[in-house]
């Protein structure tokens, strides 16, 4: 009788485990188009879809369909994926603005719908942006409290802020939030239809030091993230990917310590451990999810590549997340002191990205730089020339971004692709033509044409006085003047296609320009400040 109820028992914790882990739902992420891709209309979109049953609690699973929505209507719908990647082209777009979900199901009958990207399509042809145009990723740059350089468009497709986005540069003074130089990074991206990644939102470094005092009271701490979170999302519409939690692990570091010193006072004040261990962390991703239902939620760390434990680290946590399908991306930042040393080892360098993509979810590698293990030219272009095809090549790697280009401006000396006075360097140059070499695919920027449209949004040329954006206009153009000159007074007009002037003003430093009584279509508005005369070109929807 005994050995008939052992058995029972045993029978029965076996049942609940595995009905308790059979809820971990099928990673599912939009990895192309990028949220705020414009297409041309008639022409053919890719969408592709990244989606695997591992990674959770529950045993692996098959995937045994992935649907296609475009604004919550079913366009597709497949059970074929190469490298865990599900496509579908959908041919002839109409113009208009679109939300695009999909949605996984695995061989248990439990699904999860993806976070959104919203695009774009218009009348005006693509404009080839970035060395990778048209190569199947994004390959991107971040862009420093300035503005972008003129080259910038040329080399990259993606943007993050380096520093103007932290939570420490937002709100230095409690309640008194400056997005000043965030806004203009971020509309930068949105003017010329860029991927944007968010940096970030809970890192403990380069946060506001008054969080401190309230790390004990949970109530009042959730309070500011969340108030800081719902900023970010009333401000920035198309956020492709963010950064919710960043340098957290603090078990398996160099040194034994916290990556970045101020995460515990993240981990007390957002609600402890708790009963998963992660309880903080699971309340933060929630909160990322509600704010922003159409970004991809990231994980994001440095020490990876040389520290398989670091790895395994940042995959515990993982875990928790899958489970209740609140992550789409492990983010490697990929940086000189942890990449450098591997140019010997590529294969190596290639199964530590596997191992990050056990997770289930694809990987980012959103800080990447280079030196070279000698800090030389020559060891610089031997770690491009080694290393960057592991990670651009590699399945499970849906885009790039570098961690500046420019010597002189970048965080780490040496990690430069240009020199400072803008010529290029070894590594640079065989950059250009490794991109060049790899198959046209058709996205992303896949259409080059002409660009004789003065690019706006921060000014990227010193002879502009202005900043001007969204473009497509949705009613408002907001035009402001650049810092130097503030006070002075800009006239403007606004011309229709037949030379017809349908409106016109004068502001000084800065106003916003009602398109809501305009029909729809494109216009030019002139303006001048002084001797300065310029021209922009928008289309209003």
């Amino acid at each position: 009788m005994k050995g008939s109820f052992t058995a029972v028992f045993v029978l029965w914790m076996f049942l609940f485990m595995d009905a308790a882990h059979a809820a971990t739902p099928p990673s599912c992420v939009i990895t192309y188009p990028h949220s705020n891709a414009y297409y041309q209309a008639g022409s053919d979109m890719m969408i592709r879809v990244y989606s695997t049953g591992s990674g959770g609690s529950d045993v692996p699973r098959d995937i045994s369909k992935v649907e296609f929505f475009v604004d919550d209507q079913l366009v597709h719908e497949t059970s074929e994926d190469t490298d865990n990647t599900y496509s579908f082209l959908w041919e002839d777009v109409a113009e208009g603005a679109y939300r695009i979900t999909a949605r996984a199901t695995n061989d248990q009958g439990v699904s999860f719908t993806s976070a959104g990207v919203l695009v774009i399509v218009g009348n005006e042809a693509v404009i080839a942006r970035g060395l990778s145009a048209g190569k199947g990723k994004y390959l991107g740059n971040i862009i420093g409290y300035g503005s972008a350089r003129s080259d910038y468009l040329e080399l990259w497709n993606g943007v993050t802020a380096e520093n103007a986005s932290k939570w420490g540069s937002i709100e230095r003074t409690r309640d008194n939030m400056n997005w000043s130089g965030s806004d203009n990074i971020y509309n930068f991206a949105e003017t010329n239809h860029l991927m944007y990644r968010y940096h970030a939102i809970a890192w403990g470094s380069q946060y506001p030091s008054w969080i401190e005092a309230l790390s004990s009271d949970v109530t009042a701490f959730r309070a500011e993230v969340e108030e800081y979170m719902a900023a970010i999302a009333g401000r920035y519409t198309y956020i492709d990917q963010i950064d919710v939690l960043n340098e957290n692990m603090y078990l398996n570091t160099w040194n034994g310590q916290e990556h970045a010193a101020g995460t515990p006072y993240f981990r007390e004040g957002l609600g402890g451990p708790g009963e998963t261990g992660y309880d903080w962390a699971i309340w933060l991703f929630e909160k990322a999810r509600e704010y922003f239902p159409d970004s991809k939620l990231v994980l994001n760390d440095f020490e990876l590549e040389n520290n398989p434990d670091g790895i395994y680290e940042m995959l515990d946590l993982v875990t928790v997340l899958r489970d209740r399908g609140l992550i789409d991306g492990f983010g490697t930042q990929a940086h000189t002191f942890n990449v450098d040393p591997m140019a010997n080892q590529p294969s190596v360098l290639a199964d530590r990205i596997s191992l990050m993509a056990s997770g289930g979810v694809p990987v980012f590698v959103t800080e990447l730089d280079l030196a070279g293990q000698q800090n030389t030219e020559a060891s610089q272009l031997r770690s491009y020339q080694e290393l960057f095809p592991v990670y651009w090549e590699h399945p499970d790697v849906a885009g790039i971004t570098l961690w500046g280009y420019v010597e002189g401006s970048t965080w780490k000396e040496g990690t430069g692709l240009l020199n400072a006075d803008g010529t290029k360097k070894d590594a640079m140059l065989w950059l250009e033509n490794y991109m060049a070499a790899q198959d046209d695919v058709g996205y992303p920027h896949a259409e080059e044409v002409e660009d004789s449209t003065p690019i706006f949004g921060p000014s990227q040329d010193p002879s502009r006085f202005y900043n001007a954006w969204p473009n497509p206009v949705e009613g408002e153009l907001k035009i402001s003047e650049i810092a130097e000159f503030g006070g002075s007074e800009t006239t403007y007009k606004i011309f229709d296609t037949n030379g017809n002037i349908v409106a016109g003003g004068s502001f000084r430093d800065h106003t916003e320009v009602s398109f809501e009584a305009l029909p729809s279509g494109i216009y030019f508005i002139q303006l001048v400040n002084g001797a300065k005369v310029d021209q922009i070109k928008v289309l209003n929807q």
